[in-house]
């Protein structure tokens, strides 16, 4: 039987393409655990980005070691961290945030600082191990929406075949209706989806613009 392709034309996607990345962004940082360490077993990375689990600190800051830092001891540090590492905040006023932090940190300016860069680092691969897990049980959820698909077109095909009323052609109808629906739903957050992919590279890029910024403050 032929199977429906999982493609839209036209504008009709468009409404429904409408601020879905910011919401499903949102939706797999509710939906995901805190800091799984274990992937899901299975082909469930969507994206064509490679899977990394964990950024290195090693990989973008040549300061001292971060490991074990209680940066939230710190109140100023605890208070600037999420500043810097959300996203809604420019890179460029992070940069002039930790410009300003640094002149104000006293005889204890590199120690700080380095409070500063374990804080960002550790908000950030957080966020970004939440959303890899976001997506990759989106994915899941995709995986069974094509399933469905794949057996509603079978029944399309079955109903229209044996319609020979009024009501059954209503009924087959009906289910081709709900077909081209969950299509076009699978189509549009399979969109979403590919644009979300690039939030854990944009993510990393972050972290080490930032590193470079802070450990610039350093003498």
């Amino acid at each position: 039987m032929p199977f429906y392709p999982l493609t839209l034309a036209g504008r009709a996607a468009a409404p429904l393409r409408a601020g879905l990345v910011t919401g499903l962004l949102a939706a797999l940082l509710i939906a995901a655990p805190i800091a799984e360490a274990a992937s899901p077993a299975g082909g469930l990375w969507p994206c064509i980005q490679p899977r990394v689990d964990n950024l290195a600190a090693a990989q973008m800051w040549d300061g001292p070691p971060i490991d074990g830092l209680a940066w939230r001891d710190d109140a100023a540090v605890a208070d600037l961290v999420p500043v810097l590492a959300a996203r809604r905040t420019p890179i460029e006023e992070a940069g002039t945030r930790v410009e300003d932090f640094a002149r104000q940190a006293g005889a204890d300016k590199n120690k700080r600082l380095t409070l500063l860069f374990a804080g960002v680092f550790d908000q950030i691969n957080g966020l970004r191990t939440r959303i890899l897990t976001g997506i990759e049980r989106y994915s899941k959820h995709q995986i069974g929406l094509s399933d469905r698909i794949r057996a509603e077109s079978l029944e399309v095909a079955k109903l229209k075949k044996a319609a020979s009323t009024d009501a059954d052609k209503t009924k087959a109808a009906d289910a081709e209706k709900q077909l081209l629906w969950d299509t076009r739903i699978y189509d549009t957050r399979a969109q979403a989806v590919n644009a979300v992919c690039e939030s854990p590279v944009i993510l990393e890029q972050r972290a080490f613009a930032l590193a470079r910024a802070i450990r610039a403050q350093m003498d």
